[in-house]
C-alpha cells in the first residue's frame, strides 16, 4: 500500500532523456509532485530507428513537461546519470528491445534513502512511444509496472539495486511491441529514486576560466559576479557559468551590488564598471588609484577605496551619490587598517601614525587620537562608545595602545601592558576584549582595563565572541575560549589553520595545516574530526549543523551530514581555497588556476 508520510522532492534532469526525481513512496505506488514550486526543466527525447537498430537521446528546445513541480531543479545531459542500450534489435514483426542500463553520476548512492535500505531506481515513461515515421502504434511491452509520476498510468523500468557513484545497474531488457510498418518512434524517460541527501550537493562540476579571479558577490543562487585579471567578468545563472563583455582589460580586484539591476566592480587605474541588469558599463571614477574595495549602505550611497602606490603612497575614497562618483577627502596620505561604524553616518577608519578618519555621512575628517601609534583595530559599542587599539613605541620596544571615544573626543586609557595589541570586541560597553601579542588579553568592565590569563604566550590577532559567555581568541596555532569567568586553551589547532564557519555557538569546525585536519566544538570541548583525506584543508562552509563542506589541495572536497565525512568527487586537482554557498544546493569552491566548482 502506498506510504502515508510526505517527503521533499528533488529533481534533476540528466542524459538519455532522464530526468531524476527523488521522491518518497513505497515498491509500486508513486506519491504525486506539488504543483507549487519552480517547473521541470526540459526533458530529453529518445527518438528509435527500428532499421538501424539504435536508440539516439538529445536534449530538445521544447516545453516544460507539464503538471511537473519539483523543490530543486538542475539541468545538464550526463551530469547527473546515464543510460547506456546495447543488444538493439527488431525481430522483424512484433518486439523491438534493447539492453538498458543506468549509471550513477552524482556524489550520492542512488535508489536508497539511508545508504543501506534498498528502494530501487525507476526509470518511467515522461511521454511517448510516438511513431514519428511509419505507421502503426508502439506500445511499451515489458515494463515492470504503472505509476503515477508525472501523469497517470506511465510505464517504468525498475533496478531493484543501490548504485553507488559511478555504479552502473545490471542490465534490463526494454521491449516495445510495434508492427513492421513503423520505421522510427520517439519517446522521453525520467529516473524516479530516493538519495540519503535529497537537499545537499548532488554533484561537482568544473567551471574552466584560464585566470585568476578576485572578488565574488550575488544577489541570490541564480544570480552569482565573479571578477579577475584582463577585465573578466564571469555571472553565473543557478545553471551555467558564462562570461560577459566588461569593455576593459583592467584587473577587477571586487564586486559588489545593491540588487541584481545594480552591480559595481572596482579594479586598477580607477577602474569602475556598472551593470544595469542588461550590461556593463564604464563610469568615471575621477582617479588613477588602483580600487581594492567597494561597499555600499544603498544604490545611492556607495563607496569605493584605493591607494596610489607609486611615487608616493596615498589613500583614495570615492562616493557614489547614484548619479556620479566623486573624491571624499580625507585629509591623509596614510594607509588605513581597520574600519568599523554604527550607521552609514557614523563610520570610523583607523591606520598608521595614530591616523582616525570619521564620517558622518557627507564628508571625512580627521579625528585627533593623540598618538602616533599604529591603529590595527576599530569597535564600538554605539556612536559615543568607540574603542581603538594599536601598537605604539618602535622596534624593538613596541608598546600596547588603546583609545576611547566618547561622541565628543579621543582620549587614552591605561592598558596594564607593554604587549602591542592587535583586536577589540565587545559584547556589551562594559564588557570589552582586547587581545594581542605574546598573549596578551585585556578585559573591560565599564571603569578600567585588567589583564586576563590566556595560558598561551602566541601572538592573538583577532577575537569575537556570540556573547559575554561564550568569547574566542585565535592566534598562531591556537584558540581560547572564556566562558565568562576563565580562558582556556580549547585546541592546538594545525599549524597554518586557515578558515572556521560554525552553525552556532555549540558548532564549531576550523580547518588548516596539513593530513586534512578539522576541529569541531560542540559547545563543551574540542574533537578533532577522521576526513579520510591527507591534504591540507583550507576553507570550511556549511549550510546546516549537517551539511558542511570542507575544501583544499588537489581538489578535495569533503562533506559532513552530521555523522561522517566523505569525499565528493570534484573534476579537478587544483588546490581549492575557499567555499561558500547560498543553500545547501547552491554551493561555490574556488581555487587556483581560476578553478570555479558549483
Amino acid at each position: 500500500m502506498p506510504r502515508t508520510r510526505q517527503c521533499l522532492t528533488r529533481a534533476i534532469v540528466a542524459s538519455a532523456a532522464i530526468l531524476m526525481v527523488a521522491a518518497c513512496e513505497d515498491a509500486f505506488v508513486s506519491t504525486p509532485l506539488p504543483e507549487d514550486t519552480a517547473p521541470l526543466p526540459h526533458v530529453i527525447a529518445c527518438r528509435a530507428d527500428v532499421a538501424a537498430g539504435s536508440v539516439v537521446c538529445r536534449n530538445p528546445h521544447s516545453d516544460p513537461a507539464p503538471g511537473l513541480s519539483l523543490a530543486v531543479t538542475l539541468g545538464g545531459q550526463g551530469i547527473y546519470v546515464r543510460l547506456a542500450s546495447d543488444k538493439v534489435s527488431y525481430d522483424g514483426s512484433a518486439v523491438f528491445q534493447a539492453d538498458v542500463t543506468v549509471e550513477n553520476l552524482i556524489a550520492q548512492p542512488l535508489g536508497t534513502p539511508d545508504g543501506s535500505t534498498v528502494t530501487g531506481i525507476r526509470v518511467f515513461f515522461h511521454s511517448g512511444p510516438t511513431v514519428t515515421s511509419g505507421t502503426g502504434q508502439v506500445d511499451v511491452l515489458n515494463a515492470d509496472g504503472t505509476g503515477t509520476f508525472t501523469a497517470v498510468d506511465q510505464p517504468y523500468f525498475e533496478y531493484g539495486e543501490i548504485l553507488q557513484m559511478n555504479d552502473v545497474s545490471a542490465a534490463k531488457t526494454w521491449q516495445w511491441n510495434l508492427p513492421p510498418t513503423v520505421a522510427t518512434f520517439e519517446f522521453s524517460v525520467l529516473v524516479n529514486a530516493e538519495l540519503p541527501h535529497e537537499q545537499s550537493v548532488l554533484r561537482w562540476q568544473r567551471v574552466l576560466f584560464g585566470g585568476r579571479l578576485y572578488g565574488v558577490w550575488g544577489s541570490a543562487a541564480t544570480d552569482v559576479f565573479t571578477v579577475g585579471a584582463r577585465g573578466t567578468i564571469l555571472h553565473y545563472d543557478g545553471t551555467t557559468w558564462g562570461e560577459q563583455t566588461s569593455g576593459t582589460t583592467a584587473e577587477l580586484s571586487t564586486v559588489w551590488g545593491s540588487s541584481a539591476t545594480d552591480v559595481f566592480a572596482v579594479g586598477d587605474d580607477g577602474t569602475i564598471l556598472h551593470y544595469d541588469g542588461v550590461g556593463w558599463s564604464s563610469q568615471t571614477s575621477g582617479t588613477t588609484a588602483d580600487l581594492s574595495g567597494v561597499w555600499g549602505s544603498s544604490a545611492t550611497n556607495v563607496f569605493a577605496v584605493g591607494s596610489h602606490a607609486f611615487p608616493i603612497y596615498s589613500g583614495t575614497i570615492l562616493h557614489y551619490d547614484g548619479a556620479s562618483w566623486s573624491t571624499l577627502v580625507s585629509d591623509t596620505i596614510l594607509p588605513m587598517l581597520g574600519v568599523w561604524g554604527s550607521s552609514a553616518t557614523d563610520v570610523f577608519v583607523v591606520g598608521t601614525d595614530g591616523t582616525i578618519l570619521h564620517y558622518d555621512g557627507s564628508s571625512w575628517t580627521a579625528q585627533s587620537s593623540g598618538t602616533t601609534a599604529g591603529l590595527t583595530g576599530v569597535w564600538g559599542s554605539s556612536a559615543t562608545d568607540v574603542f581603538a587599539v594599536g601598537i605604539g613605541g618602535t622596534f624593538p620596544n613596541l608598546s600596547g595602545t588603546i583609545l576611547h571615544y566618547d561622541g565628543a573626543s579621543w582620549s587614552t586609557q591605561a592598558t596594564g601592558t607593554i604587549g602591542p595589541l592587535r583586536g577589540v570586541w565587545g559584547s556589551s560597553a562594559s564588557d570589552v576584549f582586547a587581545v594581542g601579542n605574546t598573549g596578551t588579553i585585556l578585559h573591560y568592565d565599564g571603569m578600567n582595563w585588567s589583564p586576563q590569563a590566556g595560558g598561551t604566550t602566541v601572538d592573538l590577532p583577532g577575537v569575537w565572541g556570540s556573547s559575554a559567555t561564550n568569547v574566542f581568541a585565535v592566534g598562531t596555532s591556537t584558540m581560547l575560549r572564556y566562558d565568562g569567568a576563565d580562558w582556556s586553551v580549547e585546541a592546538s589547532v594545525a599549524p597554518g589553520a586557515l578558515d572556521v564557519w560554525g552553525a552556532g555557538p555549540t558548532d564549531i569546525f576550523v580547518v588548516g595545516g596539513n593530513r586534512g585536519s578539522i576541529l569541531r566544538y560542540d559547545g563543551v570541548s574540542w574533537s578533532t574530526l577522521t576526513v579520510g583525506t591527507y591534504q591540507s584543508l583550507g576553507g570550511v562552509w556549511g549550510s546546516s549543523a549537517t551539511d558542511v563542506f570542507a575544501v583544499g589541495g588537489g581538489g578535495t572536497i569533503v562533506h559532513y551530514d552530521g555523522v561522517d565525512w566523505t569525499a565528493q568527487p570534484s573534476g579537478t586537482t587544483e588546490n581549492l581555497e575557499s567555499v561558500w554557498g547560498s543553500s545547501a544546493t547552491g554551493v561555490f569552491a574556488v581555487g587556483i588556476g581560476g578553478t570555479i566548482l558549483h
